[in-house]
């Protein structure tokens, strides 16, 4: 390979990140699915792994641009950001409707993965309709 696919210590930093999210997910879903048929352990696992990218990822990136932005910000997660950034820099310099899109994305998504968990777990008769919307 080329110098142009090198990665430099953010970019691998986020790729780490983002395989430690999914080894996660994939453990909690497991554990959490233990007893279950396939499908439950699947999306318990998928749900698992969507739940934490949008409140360990998602929820910093806003909070970070709530109180300043993410180019000011030291740290892992806000150098994932600034990774990201990269390629659109809306996301480093406080962009109101991304942010916006991002608090909705934190709070119903995140909050509908842990809903759906939750009902998967304790067998609930609306769990599917929840899902699927049937």
């Amino acid at each position: 390979m080329g110098a142009e696919w090198e990665l430099g210590a953010e970019a691998g930093g986020s790729l780490l990140l983002c395989a430690a999210l999914l080894a996660a997910g994939c453990a909690l879903g497991l554990r959490l699915g233990r007893g279950r048929g396939a499908a439950d352990r699947g999306a318990l696992i998928w749900l698992c792994y969507d739940a934490l990218v949008h409140f360990a990822l998602e929820g910093p990136f806003v909070y970070l641009s709530l109180v300043g932005n993410v180019a000011n910000s030291d740290g892992l997660i806000a150098s994932l950001w600034k990774e990201y950034g990269k390629a659109d820099a809306r996301w480093v310099y406080f962009d109101p409707t991304i942010v916006s899109v991002e608090i909705l994305t934190v709070a119903l998504d995140g909050s509908l993965a842990l809903f759906l968990i939750y009902a998967i777990i304790k067998e609930k008769h609306y769990r599917d309709k929840a899902a699927w919307g049937e």
